[in-house]
């Protein structure tokens, strides 16, 4: 079989790898969108006014499950697309409501503004509700294209999302850059991957309602779907905060600019990884549904953990040996020392990538209410290693904290949820050593160049390294089978 028939048979096999191919190709092309623009937009824009957009942006997704109350996620289980339809509008419905709720309290609350004004976020966070408004209409309506099969759409919306903020970004900053250009940025790319999916969900809505929405059906579905409101939407607030509790409380005790190395480092590393495995979460969400109908959901969770972790393995281990090299020579010296930040964390966004999709299982599992144990344990444990830390005075204690702290409590999630979907310790363990063994010699040799003092030839090996890793593993589990 010739490699060009290996390639398309990637996308022709199964009902999971091909969707998820799908969105990984858009997703990818964003990726690479995104990571390309910040050779430019890190010499464009100092770590000071990264701190500040990564502040507000950070409120973002902390507040992005409130906005909606979690009713997205029940897009996913009726049977009957016109319930599924109610539901779409019950999400975007709630998350209009709150949007115009924040502004409102924004604008009228000068405590609140002033508390901002004292983080160094000020009047910038008046540019949070349009930022949540266009985030949020863009990601539910990626779900719902989602469940009628529409990836390829999905995918160019993504790859409009992340070209249309790059834009943004660059010209406001070669303009006169400043706080505002980078959230702008933001808000002008979900707003346009947006509209890019308008048609699709006009036509799909229109079919799926026949003959128009109705206050009675939407308030079944309210009704019925109550868990998400109050257990998926509480806990999903308490994941967003854990992610982003460290750029919400290190201006506490440290600078913006501080802040700016550390949400740079920090979003170099998880943002990518973050794309992918939210790419990975829409399918998983769908086809888990279906695999526990089918009796197959175990070996469907153990064979999506295990591509997980190929997936971040290399990143994140790479960018703790090595990456101090990597940052100078793709974004100037400037941000060498963001990237030492993540020799402390690059373990917690390891897990946290890796745990992040199968979390779904506890809708599919309906487990709502011990989800939501889990994530108070868990924000308690993150809080705590900051709050010490933090009182410490020194940076690199309260990373060292954090990485600790929040890489067991993220890859305990792991194992409970692969426990809870009746995964074998095997299935469990194995993908770890395997990785391991083959990344060794890679990270070993990269790590070795990093003490030459050659930042370009660490970068070069590092990425070679990468595609060697990820060719060998491809090879070892049979990845490039089109069976």
């Amino acid at each position: 079989m010739s490699i060009k028939q290996r390639i398309l048979g990637l996308f022709e096999d199964s009902a999971f790898r091909a969707p998820v191919l799908k969105l990984l190709s858009g997703t990818g092309i964003a990726f690479v969108i995104g990571y390309l623009a910040h050779i430019v937009l890190l010499r464009l824009f100092p770590a000071e006014f990264w701190g500040v957009s990564d502040y507000v942006i950070a409120w973002v997704s902390i507040l992005a499950p409130v906005s909606s109350l979690r009713y997205e996620d029940a897009l996913m289980l009726p049977e009957d697309r016109r319930q599924a339809a109610h539901a779409y509008l019950l999400s975007v419905g709630a998350v209009l409501l709150f949007s115009a709720l924040a502004l409102t309290v924004l604008l009228l609350s000068p405590a609140l503004m002033a508390y901002f004004e004292a983080k160094g976020a000020g009047r910038w966070m008046l540019l949070l509700p349009a930022a949540l408004l266009t985030n949020r209409l863009a990601k539910i309506t990626e779900l719902w294209l989602s469940r009628h099969d529409h990836f390829g759409q999905v995918s160019v919306a993504q790859v409009v999302q992340s070209s249309s903020m790059v834009g943004t970004r660059i010209g406001a900053g070669w303009v006169g850059p400043g706080p505002g250009g980078l959230l702008w940025g933001y808000v002008v790319g979900y707003a346009l991957s947006f509209v890019g999916m308008s048609r699709a969900l006009v036509r799909s809505l229109r079919s799926a309602l026949q003959g128009g929405p109705s206050w009675a059906d939407l308030r079944i579905m309210a009704s019925r779907y109550r868990r998400f409101p109050a257990f998926t939407m509480p806990a999903a607030m308490i994941s967003g905060l854990i992610t982003r509790l460290p750029i919400l409380l290190i201006p506490i005790w440290f600078s913006m600019e501080v802040t700016g190395q550390f949400s740079r480092g920090f979003n170099m590393l998880f943002v990518p990884l973050s794309l992918l495995a939210a790419a990975v979460a829409q399918v998983f969400f769908v086809r888990a549904v279906e695999a526990r109908r089918a009796g197959g959901l175990a070996a469907f969770t153990a064979n999506v953990h295990a591509r997980l972790v190929l997936m971040a393995f290399w990143p994140s281990l790479v960018l703790m040996v090595a990456g101090g090299d990597i940052f100078e020579t793709l974004f100037g010296a400037d941000w060498r020392h963001a990237a030492s930040y993540l020799l402390f964390v690059a373990p917690w966004i390891l897990f946290t990538v890796v745990a992040s999709p199968l979390t779904r299982l506890f809708d599919v599992l309906e487990r709502q209410r011990l989800e939501f144990g889990i994530t108070v344990v868990s924000l308690a444990v993150i809080a705590g290693s900051l709050w010490v830390g933090g009182q410490s005075g020194d940076m690199s204690r309260l990373l060292l904290y954090l990485g600790i702290g929040g890489g067991i409590v993220r890859f305990g999630q792991t194992l409970l949820l692969l426990h809870l979907a009746r995964c074998s310790w095997r299935d469990v363990i194995r993908p770890y050593v395997r990785y391991s063994v083959l990344a060794a010699p890679f990270l070993a040799l990269a790590g070795w160049c990093a003490t030459l003092g050659i930042p370009l030839l660490t970068t070069a090996v590092a990425l070679l390294g990468g595609i060697l890793f990820l060719a060998l593993s491809a090879w070892r589990d049979g990845l490039l089978s089109s069976k």
